[in-house]
């Protein structure tokens, strides 16, 4: 573990390493997680013997549980200074050292910084997935100095992180721990009761205890997340920095600022309580009065869980950030994507990176926290993103957008949405060949699948009151005679809305705004349905589908054509158009 547990994550040099934590160590020394190293040129150039002194330390730690190597400090902690040129000359050669001295090459981030108006670099070295070698071999961190691997030492290094690779990094063993370590409080609610009575061979079971290379009783790096009151004791940065700032950047000034810990269930509680207190919630007058949050706390509940499930606790020195500005809320969390997901697959692969803590969080019961339809942490696998999407765009009417920074952290960004606009309303003009229709429905869908419905008047408009014209909305319109047309991001601010519609003989269209309806000339009631893994199929009610196939009879939106009959005989084929949330929009031509 690193020398001071302090430290916390971010991409600027002032988030990771704050100027009290390296003045402390300036002051104190060298330790097992800090190093000091004086650079001296020659010419354009820092010396040889110097880049393989760098690498050793990098090697170093990297086979023990990473560090930190300050760049123009002498041995005393006294910063020497160095120039713009000779900072470039340094982060330069540092960079080629760590690919190119060290086997397997270690990336290292690499920070400029100043203490009392002189610079030097910060270079933090992460704990390996391998063994690693320099040019005077093996080496490990012992106290402040390299001291090299023997045989064994090496064969077990090997031995545990090839193991790592295999299993994953959250069923490591964590050093210095045991049975006693978990906290009963903590691993009880997660033993059914025959685990309980035994709870070692429970927890065994789940994997939150392992054993070590020794062969000695461990906890896992799950069961010190999970059953701790304070996983940070033992892996740095496992906690979230959650910040509100005042304004649009990180510049506006910080309103309200917390480190959240304990164990991973608690941190995603403690996120949604912080998020709840730092957003606005606007209200919409409807015939009774409407709260409108700036955020889904759905969205924002998937975004965590899924942060802290997936996130690369191999990254020591990464806290998962949590910043909310005036415009939108940002989720950044530690690691790459896994298994070969790209950010475009998100919402149609998965791939799980802490198989382990996966597992735990589908046995946690969600009781007590605001989210409808929810009883555990996780439910089912690869929904967390479709849902984030779904909710995001319903509130406010655009996606959330991930991001990979540096290849190494996965960014979320939700747009808040915006206060609500006065009520509007705008007028849908329906026309077919040139002449105003009178009597057309027409239903506009808001992106959360809640709808205002109107009839054309005998000038063919329809005057619909909506309680924005911002969002983008979806709109049916349907009449006897006339072939169904759907309209969508339709967004009545920007622009209005005129649509022709084209004559059909012996048939027509029809809107069903809430599930169920009925066609003319037909007598039986139809309920089409697209259920919530995005299945769609038709119930009717005293009519046939298709010559008295079994119900529910499953159709593709726009495509197939199915054939209705009555109790009287009476025969219509029947399309439907389209099928958002609970409307549908239907075609028909009698036979």
């Amino acid at each position: 573990m690193m020398a001071d547990n302090t430290v916390s994550s971010g991409r600027m040099p002032d988030l990771l390493f704050p100027d009290d934590v390296v003045e402390r160590h300036l002051r104190l020394g060298e330790d097992s997680g800090w190093e000091f190293k004086e650079v001296q040129f020659r010419g354009s150039k820092v010396t040889s013997s110097q880049r393989d002194s760098w690498a050793d330390s990098i090697v170093a730690f990297a086979n023990s549980d990473g560090g930190v190597l300050l760049l123009g400090v002498t041995d005393a902690g006294v910063v020497t200074d160095m120039s713009r040129q000779q900072l470039d000359i340094a982060e330069t050669t540092v960079r080629e050292v760590s690919t190119d001295s060290v086997k397997p090459p270690v990336r290292v981030r690499i920070y400029r910084q100043e203490y009392e108006g002189k610079a030097f670099l910060l270079v933090a070295v992460p704990s390996g997935d391998a063994q690693h070698d320099g040019p005077n071999g093996a080496l490990q961190r012992v106290g402040a100095a390299n001291v090299p691997l023997s045989p064994d030492e090496r064969l077990r290094l090997a031995q545990r992180r090839g193991q790592a690779r295999f299993m994953g990094f959250d069923h490591q063993p964590v050093g210095a721990t045991g049975f006693s370590t978990l906290e009963v409080d903590l691993w009880r609610p997660l033993l059914s009761a025959h685990g309980q009575a035994d709870p070692q061979v429970g927890l065994a079971k789940l994997g939150l205890l392992t054993r070590d290379e020794t062969g000695e009783e461990r906890a896992s790096v799950a069961g010190v997340l999970m059953c701790t009151h304070r996983p940070a004791e033992w892996i740095p940065a496992a906690e979230i920095s959650a910040v509100r700032y005042r304004g649009t950047d990180r510049a506006s000034g910080q309103l309200d600022a917390q480190t959240i810990d304990g164990p991973l269930d608690r941190q995603v509680r403690d996120v949604l309580l912080f998020v709840e207190r730092n957003m606005r919630v606007s209200a919409r007058k409807t015939p009774a009065r409407e709260n409108v949050p700036e955020y889904s706390l759905a969205a924002v509940f998937e975004a965590v869980v899924n942060a802290v499930v997936h996130r690369d606790y191999a990254l020591r020195s990464s806290r998962i950030r949590l910043s909310i500005f005036a415009d939108r809320l940002e989720l950044c969390s530690p690691g790459s994507l896994p298994n070969s997901l790209s950010i475009d697959s998100m919402g149609e692969r998965q791939a799980t990176r802490n198989e382990l803590l996966t597992s735990v969080f589908g046995r946690l019961d969600a009781s007590g926290i605001d989210v409808a339809g929810r009883s555990y942490f996780m439910e089912r696998r690869g929904d967390g993103v479709t849902i984030i999407r779904r909710e995001t765009q319903a509130l406010t009417g655009k996606l959330p957008i991930y991001r990979l920074l540096d290849g190494d952290e996965l960014c979320l960004t939700i747009p808040a949405a915006p206060p609500p606009a006065d009520p509007a309303a705008p007028v849908v003009t329906v026309r077919s060949a040139g002449l105003p229709i009178a009597g057309a429905t027409v239903l506009a869908l808001f992106p959360n699948k809640t709808w205002k419905r109107a009839v054309t008047d005998a000038q063919g408009d329809a005057h619909l009151e909506l309680h924005s014209a911002e969002l983008p909305m979806t709109v049916f319109v349907a009449s006897e005679g006339c072939v169904a047309h759907v309209e969508r991001g339709w967004v009545p601010a920007e622009r209005a809305l005129a649509i022709e519609l084209k004559p059909v003989p012996d048939g027509g269209s029809a809107v069903f705004a809430e599930s169920t309806g009925f066609l003319p000339g037909l007598e039986g009631r139809l309920n089409p349905i697209r259920d919530t893994h995005d299945r769609t199929y038709l119930y009717a009610d005293n009519v046939a589908i298709n010559g008295g196939q079994q119900q529910p009879v499953h159709f593709a939106p726009g495509t197939d054509q199915l054939r209705l009959e009555d109790a009287n005989g009476s025969v219509l084929l029947v399309t439907v158009t389209a099928i958002e949330g609970r409307s549908s929009l239907l075609d028909y031509r009698r036979t």
